[in-house]
């Protein structure tokens, strides 16, 4: 199927507003019906197991930051090492992930990071780290990202039937968010006794999980887009991601204010520590316990989305997630108490999740198999490859105005975006996911003897 077939179809939509496809299952069991797949319960477990050593990794790298004396733009910049080269790189991240088989990829991209988080970790146990080698260091994780991430994304897709796509989604969120409420806590302890080094070195070895799982996953179970005899250039594979996007407003929008609000209101990686230390005045169990507040919330808003129904509309999930999350934001600003500030950063997790989550499924579900790389690669763009922006524009008001009107100041500058894209959302045609765009056929790989030659 060719790219100007997809727009074509893309721009015939019916004119009825996105739900939730049905779930199968009932009761408890409809929230974990993609953990009937085997493939998809290993990567589950594999990937729980890593992300656990990637929050305490995520929580002491500021935390070291500022023992090196780090200024709050100092942070900024270790961010904006951290997720740039997504803004530049995911895209062709996305081409690759089209073209490769994506369980090696994955397993190779890790075992980089697992040696950029080993070298972090002797530095740091030997005293003799130090800014630079932390904004080097930072940069290598960035570089590994804008490969892992977009192939990551379309990795999900094919460990399950699509009807299951939507539950596997939200679990995968699940567990991201699960390991977010015990990784910061046990990150908080371990920084207060063994020091901050201890949790760069629990994270290199976090990702032998990952990476056993992926060895684990059979690959005649994978359900895999047919693929042509030849691809195009790389620079029209990067253009037909961007046309389709740009042609389907189910796509476009909540892309744009996925961006906007991850640039001006997501910035918690900088904020977060600044904001306990300054406004709160907790030490690093305090710091460590309110991210895993937030994750906590955030486990409720994935574990929100995978119980979902199937007519709850996407549209009203989407906006009123970002609204709990804006206004609970704006509202942490003002605080100086402890006590006020963990609800509030709860309500913030959920409303944030709720509506990255739900975006994620929509995107998902409306890109065909042969083009999900690419599109996805502009989800990991505009979500992670905004935070060098966002880094930067955080600390700078940090530094001039402080941590708490960072955080309002950029809960209301988002909160324009959201209003723009609800108005745009309400005019324009969003499917329902059941009657879709049609899709290229997904097949089941057989091993590779069996495999018989593909039409282009």
């Amino acid at each position: 199927m060719t790219i100007t077939r997809l727009l074509t179809r893309a721009s015939r939509r019916p004119e009825r507003a996105a739900s939730l496809p049905s779930a199968r299952g009932v009761g408890f069991a409809r929230g974990f019906v993609a953990m009937r797949h085997a493939n998809y319960r290993r990567y589950w477990f594999g990937q729980l197991g890593s992300v656990v050593g990637s929050w305490m990794q995520s929580v002491a790298l500021p935390w070291l930051v500022l023992q090196l004396g780090g200024s709050p733009l100092q942070l900024g910049l270790v961010m904006a090492f951290m997720f740039g080269p997504s803004m530049i790189f995911a895209p062709l991240g996305g081409v690759l992930a089209d073209r490769v088989d994506k369980r090696r990829t994955l397993i190779a991209v890790n075992l980089v990071a697992m040696l950029q988080a080993s070298v972090l970790f002797v530095l740091a146990l030997t005293g003799v780290v130090e800014i630079w080698h932390v904004y080097l260091l930072a940069l290598v994780a960035g570089l590994v990202s804008a490969v892992e991430w977009p192939v990551r994304q379309a990795f999900v897709a094919e460990l399950v039937p699509r009807d299951d796509l939507v539950n596997a989604i939200a679990l995968s969120s699940t567990s991201f968010n699960l390991a977010r409420v015990v990784g910061p806590a046990v990150a908080g302890v371990t920084i207060a006794v063994f020091g901050v080094a201890s949790n760069f070195g629990i994270n290199a070895v976090s990702y032998l999980s990952v990476i056993a799982s992926m060895l684990l996953i059979d690959p005649r179970l994978l359900h895999r887009a047919s693929r042509p005899d030849a691809f195009p250039s790389v620079r029209r594979s990067l253009g037909e991601g961007l046309r389709y996007a740009r042609a389907t407003p189910s796509v476009l929008w909540p892309l744009v204010l996925l961006g906007g609000v991850a640039a001006l209101a997501m910035n918690f990686q900088t904020l977060l520590p600044l904001l306990t230390r300054g406004a709160l005045g907790m030490d690093a169990g305090g710091y460590g316990a309110i991210y895993a507040t937030m994750g906590a919330g955030s486990l409720v808003g994935s574990l929100a989305l995978a119980f979902a129904t199937s007519q709850r509309p996407m549209f009203r999930l989407i906006i009123g997630g970002g609204v709990i999350f804006l206004v609970l934001a704006f509202a942490l600003g003002f605080v100086s108490s402890p006590l006020v500030a963990f609800p509030l950063v709860a309500g913030i997790g959920l409303g944030s999740m709720l509506m990255v989550n739900t975006i994620n499924v929509v995107v998902q579900n409306s890109v065909p198999d042969a083009l999900r790389g690419r599109v996805m690669a502009l989800y990991v763009t505009v979500f992670a490859g905004t935070a060098p922006v966002g880094g930067l524009l955080a600390g700078l008001m940090a530094e001039a105005f402080g941590a708490s009107f960072a955080f309002s100041m950029g809960a209301a500058l988002a909160s324009g975006v959201l209003v723009l894209v609800a108005w745009r959302l309400r005019s324009v045609r969003m499917p329902r996911l059941e009657q879709g765009i049609e899709h290229e056929p997904r097949e089941r790989i057989a091993p590779a003897r069996e495999v018989a030659p593909r039409a282009a």
